[in-house]
């Protein structure tokens, strides 16, 4: 292990148990591993995808690039200071003031246990306050329930669906988009950790 692992990650944006920070590139086998076991793309809608270490290297030397039109933030336990999922706005489009949320928690001790919904809600409080984003939005397959109660439990609500569109395993599900207003994202609890920005 290098000694670079060793130092504290930059805590960006704190929550109540996990922090959003930056990824380094020491980070990328474990993408690789996240992204390499077929549920965990199947639930992000990429069935029968396993990505490869070659795969992750260039997503993160894309993501050192900083595009405008893309925010990616490593999820991180607050008490451990481990990587345990990544949570995303893509396709922001600044006229329209509207982005799209991905979100993966990529080690399983941490499912079902609300780590994804407070990364969302940071995610979108940051969007909000930051990128002056007014709609986010996300899609989901409907067989991904697990997925859409964390969605729904940070204010997402369901706009609209295309029925019968995914095939899997012979069955055919949805794809369903759901949406959040800025309206309904509250910011103040960044004042604490801006509070001489006007949030």
């Amino acid at each position: 292990m290098t000694q670079f692992a060793h130092t504290p990650r930059q805590s960006i944006i704190a929550g109540d148990r996990i922090y959003l920070s930056t990824f380094r590139v020491e980070d990328v086998p474990t993408l690789t591993r996240w992204f390499s076991q077929l549920d965990v793309t199947a639930f992000i809608g990429m069935q029968g995808t396993a990505y490869t270490l070659e795969q992750e290297q260039q997503w993160y030397d894309n993501y050192v690039k900083q595009s405008h039109t893309e925010r990616h933030f490593a999820v991180i336990d607050a008490h451990t200071h481990q990587l345990i999922g990544n949570v995303s706005l893509m396709d922001i489009r600044q006229v329209h003031q509207r982005a799209e949320l991905g979100i993966v928690i990529g080690e399983r001790e941490y499912w079902s246990k609300g780590y994804g919904r407070e990364a969302i809600r940071l995610m979108c409080q940051y969007g909000v306050a930051f990128l002056n984003l007014q709609t986010i939005y996300l899609w989901y397959v409907s067989y991904n329930m697990r997925g859409r109660k964390s969605y729904e439990a940070a204010g997402f609500v369901e706009t609209g669906r295309i029925p019968e569109s995914r095939l899997f395993n012979g069955v055919r599900y949805d794809d369903v988009v759901m949406t959040l207003h800025a309206r309904d994202v509250p910011t103040t609890a960044l004042h604490g950790q801006f509070g001489q920005l006007p949030i």
